[in-house]
Protein backbone atom coordinates (compact mmCIF):
# COMPACT_ATOMS: atom_id res chain seq x y z
CA UNK A 1 0.00 0.00 0.00
CA UNK A 2 2.85 2.80 0.97
CA UNK A 3 4.50 1.49 -2.63
CA UNK A 4 1.77 2.40 -4.22
CA UNK A 5 1.18 5.57 -2.34
CA UNK A 6 4.85 6.23 -3.41
CA UNK A 7 4.61 5.83 -6.72
CA UNK A 8 1.05 8.01 -7.00
CA UNK A 9 3.02 10.57 -4.80
CA UNK A 10 6.17 10.33 -8.27
CA UNK A 11 3.60 10.63 -10.70
CA UNK A 12 1.86 14.07 -9.63
CA UNK A 13 5.42 15.19 -8.60
CA UNK A 14 6.42 14.50 -12.16
CA UNK A 15 2.70 16.04 -13.40
CA UNK A 16 3.53 18.95 -11.50
CA UNK A 17 6.62 19.39 -12.92
CA UNK A 18 5.06 19.45 -16.04
CA UNK A 19 2.73 21.61 -15.50
CA UNK A 20 4.67 24.89 -14.10
CA UNK A 21 7.01 24.41 -16.63
CA UNK A 22 3.92 24.82 -19.35
CA UNK A 23 2.97 28.00 -17.32
CA UNK A 24 6.48 29.31 -17.85
CA UNK A 25 6.21 28.20 -21.53
CA UNK A 26 2.88 29.54 -22.33
CA UNK A 27 3.98 32.63 -20.53
CA UNK A 28 6.92 33.06 -22.58
CA UNK A 29 4.56 32.37 -25.58
CA UNK A 30 2.24 35.39 -24.47
CA UNK A 31 4.55 38.00 -24.16
CA UNK A 32 5.51 36.76 -28.39
CA UNK A 33 2.46 36.84 -29.54
CA UNK A 34 1.40 40.25 -27.71
CA UNK A 35 4.48 41.73 -29.21
CA UNK A 36 3.12 40.38 -32.41
CA UNK A 37 0.00 41.30 -32.18
CA UNK A 38 0.86 45.01 -31.06
CA UNK A 39 3.19 45.16 -33.86
CA UNK A 40 0.42 44.18 -36.33
CA UNK A 41 -2.16 46.87 -35.00
CA UNK A 42 0.31 49.87 -35.36
CA UNK A 43 1.03 48.58 -39.05
CA UNK A 44 -2.41 48.01 -39.61
CA UNK A 45 -3.35 51.74 -37.78
CA UNK A 46 -0.44 52.92 -40.76
CA UNK A 47 -2.18 51.50 -43.39
CA UNK A 48 -5.27 52.27 -42.63
CA UNK A 49 -4.60 56.34 -42.93
CA UNK A 50 -2.62 55.25 -46.43
CA UNK A 51 -5.44 53.42 -48.10
CA UNK A 52 -8.00 56.33 -46.69
CA UNK A 53 -5.37 58.69 -48.61
CA UNK A 54 -5.12 56.77 -51.73
CA UNK A 55 -9.17 56.17 -51.81
CA UNK A 56 -9.75 60.06 -51.12
CA UNK A 57 -7.18 60.17 -53.87
CA UNK A 58 -8.80 58.19 -56.73
CA UNK A 59 -12.17 59.23 -55.80
CA UNK A 60 -11.40 62.92 -56.78
CA UNK A 61 -9.38 61.80 -59.74
CA UNK A 62 -12.94 59.58 -60.68
CA UNK A 63 -14.74 62.35 -60.18
CA UNK A 64 -12.66 64.71 -62.45
CA UNK A 65 -12.48 61.70 -65.37
CA UNK A 66 -16.04 61.35 -65.22
CA UNK A 67 -16.58 64.96 -66.06
CA UNK A 68 -14.57 65.23 -68.57
CA UNK A 69 -14.92 61.79 -70.05
CA UNK A 70 -18.18 60.25 -68.85
CA UNK A 71 -18.69 56.92 -66.26
CA UNK A 72 -19.12 54.75 -68.84
CA UNK A 73 -15.29 55.72 -70.15
CA UNK A 74 -14.07 55.57 -66.52
CA UNK A 75 -15.62 52.03 -65.94
CA UNK A 76 -14.53 50.90 -69.70
CA UNK A 77 -11.29 52.17 -68.72
CA UNK A 78 -10.30 49.38 -66.30
CA UNK A 79 -8.38 46.09 -66.72
CA UNK A 80 -10.36 43.92 -68.96
CA UNK A 81 -9.39 40.97 -66.73
CA UNK A 82 -9.49 42.06 -62.98
CA UNK A 83 -6.35 41.76 -60.39
CA UNK A 84 -4.78 38.46 -59.08
CA UNK A 85 -4.14 39.04 -54.84
CA UNK A 86 -0.86 37.72 -53.96
CA UNK A 87 -0.46 36.99 -50.52
CA UNK A 88 2.49 35.56 -48.30
CA UNK A 89 2.20 33.99 -45.42
CA UNK A 90 4.35 34.61 -41.88
CA UNK A 91 4.65 32.96 -38.51
CA UNK A 92 5.27 33.93 -34.95
CA UNK A 93 4.84 31.06 -32.06
CA UNK A 94 3.57 28.34 -34.93
CA UNK A 95 1.19 30.89 -35.54
CA UNK A 96 0.64 31.52 -39.84
CA UNK A 97 -0.80 34.79 -41.11
CA UNK A 98 -0.60 36.98 -43.69
CA UNK A 99 2.86 38.75 -44.30
CA UNK A 100 2.47 40.62 -47.48
CA UNK A 101 -0.12 40.69 -50.28
CA UNK A 102 0.51 42.19 -53.64
CA UNK A 103 -1.94 42.73 -56.49
CA UNK A 104 -1.35 42.14 -59.73
CA UNK A 105 -3.05 43.10 -62.57
CA UNK A 106 -4.30 40.51 -65.29
CA UNK A 107 -4.58 41.95 -68.75
CA UNK A 108 -3.38 45.32 -70.28
CA UNK A 109 -5.79 48.00 -69.10
CA UNK A 110 -7.52 50.40 -72.12
CA UNK A 111 -5.82 53.86 -73.13
CA UNK A 112 -7.39 56.84 -74.33
CA UNK A 113 -9.63 59.66 -72.76
CA UNK A 114 -8.26 62.56 -71.38
CA UNK A 115 -4.71 62.62 -68.65
CA UNK A 116 -7.58 62.93 -65.82
CA UNK A 117 -8.48 59.53 -66.84
CA UNK A 118 -5.27 58.69 -67.13
CA UNK A 119 -4.72 59.68 -63.79
CA UNK A 120 -7.75 57.73 -62.44
CA UNK A 121 -6.56 54.73 -63.23
CA UNK A 122 -3.10 55.11 -61.82
CA UNK A 123 -4.56 56.63 -58.60
CA UNK A 124 -6.98 53.66 -58.50
CA UNK A 125 -4.73 50.97 -58.87
CA UNK A 126 -2.72 52.80 -55.81
CA UNK A 127 -6.33 52.40 -53.97
CA UNK A 128 -6.76 48.75 -54.39
CA UNK A 129 -2.71 48.20 -53.59
CA UNK A 130 -3.55 49.73 -50.04
CA UNK A 131 -6.42 48.22 -49.77
CA UNK A 132 -5.22 44.61 -49.74
CA UNK A 133 -2.10 45.56 -47.75
CA UNK A 134 -4.74 46.83 -45.20
CA UNK A 135 -7.30 43.85 -45.16
CA UNK A 136 -3.91 41.12 -45.44
CA UNK A 137 -2.55 43.49 -41.95
CA UNK A 138 -6.27 43.27 -40.41
CA UNK A 139 -6.47 39.32 -41.47
CA UNK A 140 -2.46 38.87 -39.62
CA UNK A 141 -3.72 40.93 -36.69
CA UNK A 142 -7.13 39.05 -35.98
CA UNK A 143 -5.11 35.50 -36.60
CA UNK A 144 -2.35 36.88 -34.06
CA UNK A 145 -5.33 38.35 -31.35
CA UNK A 146 -7.06 34.83 -31.93
CA UNK A 147 -3.76 32.80 -30.98
CA UNK A 148 -3.33 35.75 -27.86
CA UNK A 149 -6.64 34.72 -26.18
CA UNK A 150 -6.07 30.75 -26.67
CA UNK A 151 -3.00 31.16 -25.20
CA UNK A 152 -4.19 32.64 -22.26
CA UNK A 153 -7.02 30.73 -21.67
CA UNK A 154 -4.46 27.42 -21.74
CA UNK A 155 -2.12 28.99 -19.37
CA UNK A 156 -4.68 30.08 -17.03
CA UNK A 157 -6.50 26.74 -16.88
CA UNK A 158 -3.01 25.18 -16.35
CA UNK A 159 -1.94 27.70 -13.35
CA UNK A 160 -5.80 28.25 -11.75
CA UNK A 161 -7.14 24.43 -12.32
CA UNK A 162 -4.22 22.00 -13.03
CA UNK A 163 -1.71 22.95 -10.67
CA UNK A 164 -4.01 23.56 -8.20
CA UNK A 165 -5.74 19.93 -8.43
CA UNK A 166 -2.55 18.59 -8.85
CA UNK A 167 -0.91 20.19 -5.50
CA UNK A 168 -4.54 19.29 -3.53
CA UNK A 169 -3.73 15.40 -4.63
CA UNK A 170 0.05 15.50 -3.66
CA UNK A 171 -0.87 17.13 -0.12
CA UNK A 172 -3.58 14.53 0.28
CA UNK A 173 -1.22 11.65 -0.83
CA UNK A 174 1.18 13.04 1.81
CA UNK A 175 -1.16 12.87 4.52
CA UNK A 176 -2.32 9.17 3.42
CA UNK A 177 1.45 8.22 3.68
CA UNK A 178 1.90 9.80 6.83
CA UNK A 179 -0.91 7.77 8.18
CA UNK A 180 0.65 4.94 6.84
CA UNK A 181 4.15 5.41 7.89
CA UNK A 182 2.63 6.43 12.02
CA UNK A 183 0.88 3.12 11.84
CA UNK A 184 3.95 1.02 10.78
CA UNK A 185 5.81 2.80 13.61
CA UNK A 186 3.54 1.74 15.82
CA UNK A 187 3.14 -2.01 14.65
CA UNK A 188 7.12 -2.11 15.15
CA UNK A 189 7.00 -0.91 17.99
CA UNK A 190 4.13 -3.36 19.63
CA UNK A 191 6.19 -6.20 17.38
CA UNK A 192 9.29 -4.89 19.68
CA UNK A 193 7.72 -5.11 22.89
CA UNK A 194 5.87 -8.43 21.81
CA UNK A 195 9.23 -9.98 21.50
CA UNK A 196 10.05 -8.30 24.49
CA UNK A 197 7.81 -10.42 27.03
CA UNK A 198 5.00 -7.55 26.85
CA UNK A 199 2.98 -4.75 25.45
CA UNK A 200 4.29 -1.33 24.45
CA UNK A 201 2.91 -0.10 28.04
CA UNK A 202 3.65 -3.03 30.19
CA UNK A 203 6.82 -1.23 32.16
CA UNK A 204 4.49 2.10 33.09
CA UNK A 205 1.36 -0.79 33.95
CA UNK A 206 4.34 -2.87 36.05
CA UNK A 207 5.83 0.10 38.11
CA UNK A 208 2.41 1.71 38.95
CA UNK A 209 1.17 -1.71 40.85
Amino acid sequence: MADVGRAARLRVQRLLLIARHGVELLERKQRIVAAEHERLLLRADDLQVAWERAAAEARTWADRAAAIDGWPALAAAGPPSGALVRVETGQVMGVEFPSHAAVEVLGRPRTGGSSALAHAGSAMAEAVEAAVAYAAVRRAAASVHAELVATRTRRRAVEHRWIPDLEEDLARIERALDELEREENLRVRWAAGARGGGSPGGDRERTAS
